[in-house]
């Protein structure tokens, strides 16, 4: 809104013009009639959702939200935190554990939104699946495939990885048994290796889609 600096409001908006103190009250009448004009000057140009976010105490306050909130970002920078985000891989064997992953993919998505980066919880579902490199683990990532919900992702994961863990304390090979026995299990039609929202029975997301029903009529 480059106009506003030509105009006679711009000391209020700037700050040059500051708030009097109160001992001033015929300054202190005239400052608050010039920021009262002013404020809406700036409300009338912006979407409600922005205005939700604003501290509109003072014309300069909410000027300031703005300018901080739409300042100029490096794109390198805004580039390096996509790079990392989608670069951050689980390791098989490691000592960082599955919950501990997933904290630094979400500060790294929070490092992204603060540099005006988008990623939509249908993207950082995507981000969260592909970080899973292990072979192990790809039988689970398969059965999330239509999920683009991050928080079931994280659950269906956490859950495995507990199951894992309960496992190896007691000895045993968590990847051969994982082959064997899934934890997964469908809450529609109660089968295993898969979920709801992969279900092709009466109920479930994918109803009727099943790939053999044509062969079954055939």
């Amino acid at each position: 809104m480059p106009y506003l600096k030509g105009s006679r409001l711009w000391p209020y908006i700037s700050g040059s013009r500051p708030r009097p103190t109160g001992s001033e009250v015929d300054k202190l009448a005239r400052w608050e009639e010039g920021n009262a004009q002013a404020l809406p000057m700036i409300l009338m140009n912006i979407l409600p959702n922005v205005q939700a976010g604003l501290d509109c105490s003072s014309v300069k306050a909410a000027w300031d939200g703005l300018s901080n909130r739409y300042a100029q970002v490096d794109p390198i920078t805004q580039n390096l935190a996509q790079t990392q985000l989608h670069t951050k891989n689980s390791v098989e064997g490691g000592t960082e554990t599955l919950q501990a992953h997933i904290m630094v993919l979400q500060r790294l998505k929070e490092a992204c939104r603060g540099l005006s980066v988008g990623i939509s919880d249908a993207q950082f579902t995507g981000v969260i699946t592909l970080s899973m490199l292990s072979p192990s683990w790809d039988l689970v990532v398969g059965t999330l495939g239509g999920v683009l919900d991050s928080k079931v992702v994280i659950s269906h994961l956490n859950t495995e990885w507990s199951r894992r863990q309960g496992l190896t304390s007691a000895g045993k090979d968590s990847n051969v048994m994982f082959q064997t026995s899934t934890q997964l299990k469908c809450e529609n039609c109660n089968q295993t290796r898969h979920i709801k929202a992969k279900c092709w029975s009466k109920g479930g997301s994918q109803e009727g889609q099943s790939p053999y029903r044509g062969r079954n009529n055939a």
